[in-house]
């Protein structure tokens, strides 16, 4: 209690932490991190039930709510980055101090400050861009060009907020609550999500009843909603690798994915085709 106390007077309001020495300092700061983490985790959560909230009830006043609380996202984003540079530096220095060499590998990734601070830089860099891919929605939501209802009323966008908003809560979970089992089903829903990304867009340019510009709005959000996806499996590997030190990533790459056009490739090159249609 005195040390969170000491912590936030020291970050609101300069004043010096009074602590026994390194030790409690790296400590300190490392618990506070993970506490912060923690916190940007939920509210990236929160935020993503907002945008849901917002899209299938066409309510514009909710869209600007998560503009707006998109500066606390950006706060804590540079809080802590400043934070886990500081815990790498003290922990370089006091690594062996703090008796970290003598644990055996599998044991020390999250126990050990320096990992978790090298980890926290990726995670907090993907919460905060998750939040600035919802802004993005927003702003393509708010342009008031979509026809009414089209979130709740297409099957297909319909899955696509569900998938969409189980990715994000499995990578904040994954990270709260320090499971990592949810990972493989974070890819298996992040596959379903761009799946139907790719489709949605399809169904939408063989509408001749959709102009331009409701083209456009559909396929910015789309193209947001598929990266936010993509960020919560970079989470959940993350995550993989704090917790095993084992890197996953792009682990399940085989040669026929790799000659197949991705789902946000898809969206990025129909851009091109969608105005001949006009």
């Amino acid at each position: 209690m005195y040390v969170l106390l000491e912590i936030f007077l020291h970050s609101r309001l300069k004043v010096p932490i009074r602590l026994d020495g390194p030790m409690d300092l790296i400590h300190t700061r490392f618990d506070y991190l993970k506490r912060n983490l923690n916190c940007m985790a939920e509210q990236v959560l929160e935020q993503a039930l907002l945008l849901c909230d917002a899209l299938e009830n066409n309510d514009y006043s909710i869209a600007e709510q998560i503009i707006r609380q998109d500066d606390l996202l950006d706060h804590l984003e540079k809080e802590n980055d400043n934070i886990s540079q500081s815990v790498i530096l003290e922990a370089v220095v006091n690594r062996t101090k703090m008796g970290m060499n003598s644990f055996a590998p599998e044991i020390s990734f999250k126990q050990d400050p320096l990992r978790f601070a090298l980890s926290a830089i990726r995670i907090n860099r993907h919460f905060e861009r998750i939040g600035d891919n919802m802004v993005g929605i927003s702003r393509s939501f708010m342009n008031d060009r979509l026809p009414q209802g089209i979130f709740l009323n297409n099957s297909l966008l319909h899955r696509i907020l569900a998938r969409f908003t189980t990715a994000v809560g499995m990578a904040v979970e994954s990270l709260v609550e320090e499971k990592k089992r949810f990972f493989g089903s974070i890819k298996d829903v992040d596959e379903e999500l761009s799946h139907y990304c790719k489709n949605s867009l399809e169904e939408f340019l063989e509408l001749q009843e959709m102009t331009h510009h409701q083209i456009s709005d559909i396929q910015s959000i789309l193209f947001h909603i598929n990266r936010v996806g993509d960020l919560s499996v970079n989470i959940g590997e993350e995550l993989i690798r704090l917790s095993t030190g084992e890197d996953i990533r792009h682990l399940d790459l085989d040669s026929s994915q790799h000659q197949s056009v991705s789902p946000m490739k898809f969206l990025k090159n129909h851009v091109k085709n969608v105005w001949k249609n006009f």
